[in-house]
């Protein structure tokens, strides 16, 4: 009889536990159109913003009605980018050239959102890029390079325009990493190693100033079509099309991050298989590690 009562007591608290999830999961996505209509008018820095995740964040929040400061290396696409949204949103924004592995251009770039605008609401540390070849055969300037981009130009950035949110009391930082920041990926372990140390960067940085209310989100997007693959020093790598990397859209991304930002989620993974390896990863990083060394060879050239 205890044994069936016992029984019957977990089987209550799971079923609690569960309706608790749903409903908290309900409500967060019924909140969301409120909490979106709070993004107009907010100062949104967003590095490489001329293309691919970057253009389509840009887009979400011009659409939101946010008012835009836009970096990129190449001056026409971004200028061409910042025209388009003004014009088909009738918001305000301001395109700024900028190459993130270089601290004085942002520095710049903050220097000049705030001069324009007043403030910065949100920074999206979104410029990056990848190599794709074997460790040992890697240069080891390309190896500096996506590090000087990919956790540098997070970390300048960061740096520049935290002074003005703490003095505000408020800002979000948003770091976009990859799934490679959670698991590494073969012939791409210096990448992978830029998003590990920008995993770890932002979940300190929480901590530190969550007492300014300032709020750090970190996103972890699997392959995502765009042309980083073609723009890598090195993508002659892969077996596949550089011109049609497979993935997730990044339309795909940036809706996913914009209902990560308006939830608060500290951290997002984007990839239903990938969450899954992620979970695995934690209780068996044999089998991961195993699966690894037996896919590389259907995407990377030996």
């Amino acid at each position: 009889m205890k044994d069936k009562s016992l029984t019957s007591k977990v089987k209550m608290i799971a079923g609690i536990a569960t309706a608790a999830c749903v409903a908290y999961k309900a409500y967060k996505v019924f909140s969301r159109p409120a909490k979106l209509k709070k993004l107009k008018d907010q100062v949104v820095v967003i590095t490489g913003a001329s293309e691919g995740i970057g253009k389509a964040y840009a887009d979400d929040f011009a659409k939101a009605g946010a008012k835009l400061v836009l970096a990129a290396r190449r001056k026409e696409k971004l200028e061409e980018t910042a025209k388009e949204l003004k014009e088909k949103y009738n918001i305000e924004t301001l395109a700024v050239v900028t190459d993130v592995s270089k601290e004085h251009d942002c520095i710049n770039l903050i220097e000049q959102a705030l001069e324009h605008f007043g403030h910065v609401d949100i920074l999206i540390n979104n410029a990056g890029t990848a190599t794709y070849e074997f460790f040992h055969k890697e240069n080891v300037d390309n190896l500096k390079r996506i590090m000087d981009i990919n956790y540098w130009g997070m970390v300048y950035c960061t740096h520049a325009v935290l002074p003005s949110m703490i003095s505000r009391g408020s800002g979000k930082i948003i770091n976009i990493s990859s799934v490679a920041g959670k698991i590494g990926t073969p012939a791409m372990a210096n990448y992978a190693a830029t998003k590990h140390a920008m995993n770890g960067f932002s979940d300190a940085l929480r901590a530190e100033v969550a007492k300014y209310g300032i709020q750090v989100n970190v996103i972890c997007p699997t392959s995502t079509k765009t042309s980083i693959v073609m723009n890598s020093a090195n993508n002659s790598a892969v077996k596949f099309d550089p011109k049609n990397y497979p993935g997730m859209t990044p339309e795909r991304v940036s809706k996913e991050t914009m209902n990560a930002i308006l939830d608060n989620k500290p951290e997002h993974v984007i990839g239903f298989l990938e969450n899954i390896g992620i979970a695995i990863n934690k209780i068996s990083p044999a089998t991961v590690n195993n699966t690894l060394k037996h896919t590389i060879r259907f995407i990377f050239k030996d």
